[in-house]
This record gives structure tokens, C-alpha cells and sequence, in this order.
């Protein structure tokens, strides 16, 4: 079963890790946020930036499920991005986004496993609204994203001891800018047996 959770009858399901000053909800079902100066999710391994300062809006998400979106992001400084992410605890977390590399929009992953993220750029992007998708199976997690939400690539399969139930949802993000915000028209999550 497949729930839209920016639905009004859905939105009861989400909650804020870092709620964000100015964010709302859209007419047609989309979630507008904008994300404050500095806000990230990214734990260096090197530990010069350890930081879980970026507005997250998430549901409970099962052992299985799948959770899509397709969004827009106001670039206008390197690392401005949307994202999905999946997240177990402050040190076990993964991210899919549309990022600005600081030339061109590029699909972005970024796994957090024991307190330090893996940071891997993918291809660039040329439509302006992509679709993301994350899959969870077990403890095995998929990244895809896709330009039309009908032709999927693959961006990213990883192993995660997660527990049974995670917080999945929506990120906005600026760290090294003074804000970026974010277009989310839909969220979906889909679930077996989900009621």
C-alpha cells in the first residue's frame, strides 16, 4: 500500500528533527522548506565537520519499503540540496540529494555508518525537478534516481544493520550557504500491508 504522506490525511505521520523556521505545506500536496544558513547532516571522518543541524521532516518506516519524491532546489551555493534520507540513530544514517557542487546540480549519496559518512558524487543532472527514490529491504538499502520518474538508475546499494523500525523522510540543506530552500511535491511511501 502506498500512502502519500504530504497528504492532509497523512500528515499526522511526520515530525520534525530540527524543525526549520519557515516551511510549509503546499496547496497541492508538495512541502516547501527552507533550510537555515550552515544547516547539514554529515559526520567527516577526518572529524573536522560533525554536524546534524539540517531540517529533517520524517515518518516511521518499516524493514521494507520504498519512499519517493520528486524536487527542486534553489542552488545558489556549493552543497545547497534536497534530499531523502534514512535514519537509524544520530551516528547511523544515509542520504540521497540533489546537490549543487558549486558548477552543476549532481545526484549526491552519502553513507553514515559508527559516526563517519562515506561522501560519493554521482552523475550531474539536467532536468531541474528529479525523482528520488530510496529502498529498504532487511538491511540492505538502494539509492535510484531518475528524470522522469519512469526510468530509474541505480546510485547506490549498501548494507546497514538498521533496526526494524527507522525515521525516513525529507532534508534541506545548506552548509557551507546562508539557507537554501526546497520544493518537495510529494512524498510516497509505500509499505506492505501499510494501513
Amino acid at each position: 500500500m502506498t500512502l502519500q504522506l504530504f497528504g492532509k490525511a497523512e500528515r499526522h505521520r511526520l515530525a520534525w528533527t530540527n524543525e526549520p523556521p519557515r516551511w510549509q505545506f503546499a496547496e497541492g500536496g508538495g512541502l516547501l522548506v527552507e533550510a537555515p544558513p550552515k544547516a547539514d547532516y554529515y559526520q567527516d571522518p577526518a572529524g573536522h565537520h560533525i554536524v546534524s543541524s539540517a531540517p529533517f521532516l520524517h515518518a516511521a518506516a518499516g524493514s521494507d519499503f520504498a519512499l519517493t519524491t520528486r524536487l527542486g532546489a534553489e542552488m545558489k551555493h556549493r552543497y545547497d540540496s534536497g534530499c531523502l534520507m534514512l535514519l537509524a540513530d544520530d551516528r547511523n544514517w544515509a542520504k540521497l540529494c540533489f546537490e549543487y557542487d558549486g558548477r552543476r546540480p549532481i545526484i549526491v549519496s552519502v553513507v553514515t555508518k559508527d559516526g563517519s559518512s562515506d561522501d560519493c558524487n554521482s552523475e550531474p543532472v539536467a532536468v531541474e525537478r528529479p525523482y528520488l527514490r530510496m529502498t529498504r529491504a532487511g538491511d540492505c538499502v538502494s539509492f535510484h534516481w531518475s528524470a522522469d520518474g519512469e526510468a530509474w538508475a541505480l546510485v547506490r546499494y549498501f548494507g546497514m544493520r538498521l533496526p526494524d523500525t527507522c525515521r525516513a523522510g525529507v532534508v534541506a540543506q545548506s552548509p557551507q550557504g546562508t539557507g537554501c530552500a526546497a520544493a518537495f511535491d510529494f512524498l510516497a511511501l509505500t509499505e506492505p500491508g501499510a494501513v
